[in-house]
């Protein structure tokens, strides 16, 4: 065994430990004997109260084991101002409690009741064209006014001095889908007023603000706060000042954790600890960030719906989903605190898509089944029953418009709920990661405010941030690897391989721990736009990315963008492969070995990858985005194989993953897959030739 294996292994049983500790620190509301808890939506005060004991006791049928309840709800528990009525809803959590359901309570201020609107028109949000929202569907109200906030006290209070102590609620969703679906930020007077004050507290003078916006730029300067407004293209004529556009997504995203701290701490006097407490992110939205409520919340619960009209990978990617967007979405929220979940997943065929395919038959049940395989603590889907009203007519639900017979999604919730429960008794507790599998484990780190800063200034239409990282991430399951992704507050060190995809904004600090994890032998993969610029979004007054050279061994001469229907080719062995978003052409200096090289442009023999030693590790730099993927399967891999590391070749879209003792092998291309099973092994569910859209699980 070489040094470079020996020091890999030893990484991984580091960073075993640390997700031990993890593990201990939720156990108490997720004990790992429960594996995974699988439950769904109710809305009890959309239903007549005579259908509600029935409804509860076929929830109960379908092998389910809790209920959501109440984000929707407020005109039902305040129809009068100070006048509340939980009296329903208690009468639910007791008809769950007698079918040994666990119920989960939302806070219901995602939908204002009328009263409260007509009375305070001012907690309205305003929208860019300056226009106040008005009531009716939902997030309309802006949670940044005071009186909104007074209001809101006042019902999580009454909730939490209600239930906080029922024994039946296991935890709490506050809010649903924090956003303004695509209307945010609100530019009220309120906001306008607290992105003053958190700029004057972050910048101190209005003179450090000047500099680090750039306002000699055009003569943007200001003479004091009370001067600025929130960054707004409908108020300008050019350009948005990058700088402040990218502070005003800073606030927005830290407004929101404080807004949902705000109600988990009302929460926390009745509760305690006793309940869990979290909120359901929507699935790749940048403008909220899960990790600013990391030390808020028990567990990180977020929604997904793969299938809404998107055509995602491969020719069934439109019915099945996209496998990369959903794993890395379980491994970077599960990575924030150690726990994650799955609040709001996909019961079958949609309604809000701008086209709307039923799902591939099996899909529901693999996605129910992905879960598990990344870790989640609990799946839950909206919804019960199909709406017969409202504006999600034509939504699946468990349940059919009759109101008791099973959709094909609840099917396969409730077949993914009894296999859970086969899993539960075939677990072994003194199961340990395999290592082989351990070996490979990677870390990919990812910050959204770097896919603020390149996305408020892509330099090329054909550039697709997420896009960038999942290629990566696609490469890291592809080749058998367990991926956390994570934020730069973690510890590197426990991790013997370590990505950071398109990490444009950098400081000293961090260039200095990438050393550092490199020379004690850790294998560093750094790629094209890295390093540009400081964390102000500033370029630096230097060579380009010039803090990343010494760690790389090599100078970015220049970068390339291709305008369509260029496309341009670059060599990496005997394999030429395409590219056509961004290209930098780099110079290697002695000591470091060119991977790929441009194959056409003017620039052609000109170097696109590189690698060196530096210390006990290694640092690769891959300078180009390819058009498919394939070029980062070849490099990511070649670091690997470079560092005695043995992977595995899947094809893109069969992902097999370990977890608690199992092996979970889940198909989301368009044919069947082999699973990776040893002769003698024991099958739990499945087989080996896994179908489209099937799901294998073993034990070895």
């Amino acid at each position: 065994m070489n040094y470079r294996f020996r020091s890999a292994i030893l990484a991984v049983s580091l960073c075993a430990g640390a997700y031990a500790m993890k593990a201990n620190a939720e156990s108490a509301f997720f004990p790992q004997a429960d594996l995974m808890r699988v439950g769904v939506y109710y809305y009890p005060e959309a239903w007549p109260s005579n259908q509600w004991a029935r409804d509860i006791a076929n929830i109960k049928k379908m092998n389910l084991e809790f209920v959501h309840m109440g984000e929707f709800a407020w005109a039902f528990m305040e129809p009068e101002e100070g006048r509340f009525d939980f009296d329903w809803l208690e009468r639910n959590v007791q008809l769950c409690a007698d079918r040994g359901l666990k119920v989960i309570l939302c806070t219901p201020t995602p939908t204002p009741p009328v009263w409260l609107v007509e009375k305070h028109p001012e907690v309205l949000m305003v929208d860019a064209q300056g226009r106040r929202m008005q009531h009716g569907t939902r997030q309309q109200a802006c949670w940044s006014v005071e009186t909104y906030r007074q209001y809101v006290a006042k019902i999580v209070n009454e909730l939490g001095r209600r239930f906080g102590n029922n024994p039946a609620v296991w935890g709490w969703q506050l809010d649903n889908e924090l956003s303004h679906y695509g209307k945010e930020p609100c530019y009220c007077d309120a906001c306008q007023s607290k992105f003053r004050a958190s700029l004057k507290k972050k910048y101190g003078t209005i003179e450090a603000l000047n500099r680090d916006w750039g306002n000699a730029f055009w003569s943007q300067m200001y003479q004091n706060f009370d001067q600025i407004r929130i960054p707004n293209q409908a108020e300008l004529v050019a350009q948005l000042n990058p700088h402040a556009l990218l502070d005003s997504q800073r606030w927005f995203a830290e407004e929101a954790a404080d807004y949902l701290r705000f109600q988990t701490g009302i929460l926390r006097q009745y509760c305690g600890k006793r309940q869990w407490i979290t909120t359901n992110f929507m699935h790749n939205f940048a403008a909220v960030d899960p990790v600013l409520s990391g030390k808020d919340f028990e567990i990180i619960t977020w929604t997904h719906y793969p299938a809404h009209g998107n055509l995602n990978e491969g020719p069934l990617g439109f019915r099945m989903g996209s496998s990369a967007a959903m794993s890395f979405s379980h491994d970077f929220l599960r990575s924030i605190n150690g726990a994650e979940g799955l609040m709001e997943l996909q019961p079958g065929q949609v309604n809000w898509g701008d086209v709307n395919p039923q799902p591939y038959p099996g899909a529901v049940h693999l996605w129910i089944m992905r879960a598990f395989a990344a870790g989640a603590k609990l799946v839950c889907t909206y919804r019960y029953r199909e709406p017969l009203f409202g504006a999600e007519l034509y939504h699946y639900g468990l349940v059919g418009p009759d109101g008791v017979t099973p959709t094909t999604g609840g099917q396969q919730y409730s077949q993914a709920a009894c296999e859970i429960a086969l899993l539960r008794k075939n677990r072994r507790p003194d199961a340990k990661e395999p290592d082989a599998y351990a070996a490979r484990r990677t870390a990919l780190l990812y910050n959204v405010e770097n896919c603020w800063d390149i996305d408020n200034h892509k330099q090329t239409i054909r550039w697709d941030t997420m896009g960038h990282t999942w290629k990566y991430y696609r490469a890291l399951k592809r080749l058998g690897c367990p991926v956390d992704v994570i934020t730069k507050d973690k510890d590197f060190a426990t991790y013997p391989f370590l990505i950071a995809p398109a990490y444009q904004l950098v400081d000293a600090d961090l260039v200095q721990r990438w050393t550092r994890y490199v020379e004690n032998g850790g294998h560093l993969i750094l790629t094209c736009r890295t390093g540009q610029k400081d964390r102000r979004g500033h370029l630096w007054e230097a060579p380009w990315a010039a803090p990343i050279h010494d760690l790389i061994g090599a100078k970015i001469s220049f970068y390339d963008t291709l305008p369509a229907p260029n496309v341009g080719k670059v060599k990496a062995g005997k394999q030429v492969y395409d590219w056509v978003s961004w290209g930098e052409v780099l110079e290697p200096r002695e000591g470091t070995s060119p991977l790929a090289h441009y194959a056409d442009q003017f620039y052609a023999g000109g170097v696109a990858a590189v690698t060196r030693t530096l210390g006990r590790g290694t640092v690769t730099y891959i300078g180009v985005d390819s058009q498919d993927g394939a070029l980062e399967v070849k490099l990511v891999g070649d670091v690997f194989k470079r560092a005695g590391v043995r992977v595995e070749q899947f094809d893109d879209g069969f992902v097999v993953d370990w977890r608690d003792g199992f092996w979970v092998a889940t198909n989301f291309t368009e044919k069947t897959q082999h699973a990776p099973i040893p002769n003698g092994t024991k099958v739990l569910i499945g087989s080996r030739n896994v179908p489209t859209a099937g799901v294998t699980i073993w034990q070895e």
